[in-house]
């Protein structure tokens, strides 16, 4: 080992490892097609077993919790893995069951309903398209609404052409829609596989962990792989709560005020409110969207009720959940969330404000220390050189 660190040290070593890398990275921009293609292949034969891991990471502590408070009984520890990873998958296929049976007729219906009178709500968008065409003229305000105007006459036989013109892209699309969900489920299948052999994959993992690493930085290691996973857990666990409990209060005041689409806005409204930042405002605007075509009084009382709900959400309930924050600075929320979309798309989104997080606990933990370290070593080479005593001039 002593013998390949002294070799790296000598400084024609690390040029030609510079110029290999230049060269790799020059190829990878060359062939970025290629490159992207097999990646993809890749991701497609990989993803399955990836998800899968997620699966069983996610759902690892609902396991953990039916085997501390529900079979704490059983002796054997085996039978009780086992059986909590069943009562898991009941639970969550009971779940699945009840949202299906309470929510699917009624989406169903209300979009149904949407389709059935998509005519009315045309004439009543181009109602006020006229109206707001009129008023523009009207004070010199120099607006375009022909467009909107093309676009809504005749709309389902302009969508039926481009769904006639674009049909191999659509069937397309559909197949790769098709392949993901089986991937989906497949990797489902695979998680509550990886979860009933958790402690085997475990035990695995930690003696390679074991023949890597040392001790001491092991047990470092541990340590923060612990900490990262219950800010993980905790973001996670929270943010659908958070939008479970956004959701139902949200199905409970439509319902209650009789408002059209109440199961459909609710869902949307929940869905979205996993995204941070944008997705509440994101949900407001469909349900908004939804109502104004059959009720814009409806839709003003659903958005001062959306306004107020995430006002309370936003100052009371997610700061009980999340307990004030996870480490990251507010200012920094919006710049993560648009970066991680610029990168990993929907996923990027999601988990930019956990992934940030991690981060901090990282550099803090891990990172921080070496540079201190390095920091105090070059201020005590500086010390050490200032007390060498100057060598003295000799005189011509």
């Amino acid at each position: 080992m002593e013998r390949i660190k002294n070799w790296f040290k000598k400084p024609w070593v690390g040029y030609a490892c510079a110029g290999c890398i230049v060269v790799l990275l020059y190829e990878l921009l060359e062939h970025i097609s290629a490159v992207k293609a097999g990646i993809d292949a890749v991701w497609t034969f990989l993803s399955p077993i990836v998800i899968g891991v997620v699966v069983a990471y996610l759902f690892d502590p609902v396991s953990e919790f039916f085997k501390r408070k529900v079979l704490h009984k059983v002796k054997k520890e085996s039978a009780r893995h086992i059986w909590g990873v069943i009562l898991t998958i009941l639970c969550i296929v009971l779940i699945l069951a009840l949202l299906l049976v309470a929510l699917i007729p009624s989406i169903a219906k209300s979009i149904s309903k949407l389709i059935a009178n998509w005519d009315s709500y045309a004439a009543k968008l181009s109602e006020i398209l006229n109206w707001a065409d009129d008023f523009a003229k009207k004070h010199n305000i120099n607006v375009d609404l022909s467009n909107v105007h093309n676009l809504l006459d005749n709309a389902f036989d302009k969508l039926f052409a481009v769904v006639k013109n674009n049909l191999k892209n659509i069937l397309g699309t559909l197949g790769s829609i098709g392949s993901g969900v089986s991937n989906f489920a497949i990797g489902i299948v695979f998680g509550f596989c990886f979860l009933a052999a958790k402690k085997t994959l475990l035990n695995i993992l930690v003696q390679v962990r074991g023949a890597l690493f040392k001790k001491e930085r092991l047990e470092k290691h541990n340590q923060l792989l612990e900490r990262c996973h219950r800010v993980f857990i905790r973001y996670v666990g929270c943010t659908l709560l958070d939008a479970l409990i956004v959701g139902m209060a949200t199905l409970v005041f439509t319902l209650a005020a009789q408002m059209p689409y109440a199961p459909l806005i609710a869902v949307v409204v929940a869905l979205t409110n996993i995204i941070p930042t944008f997705g509440p405002m994101i949900g407001a605007g469909i349900g908004i969207f939804f109502l104004i075509l059959e009720s814009p009084v409806k839709a003003l009382i659903f958005f001062i009720f959306i306004c107020v709900l995430q006002s309370i959400d936003g100052m009371f309930i997610k700061t009980k959940l999340f307990s004030g924050s996870l480490g990251i600075p507010g200012v920094w929320t919006m710049m993560l969330i648009i970066l991680g979309g610029k990168v990993a798309g929907m996923w990027g989104i999601l988990l930019a404000i956990p992934a940030a997080a991690i981060f901090s606990i990282i550099y803090k933990e891990t990172i921080e220390p070496r540079l201190d370290k390095r920091e105090e070593k070059i201020n005590n080479k500086s010390t050490e050189n200032a007390a060498l005593p100057m060598p003295e001039k000799k005189e011509i």
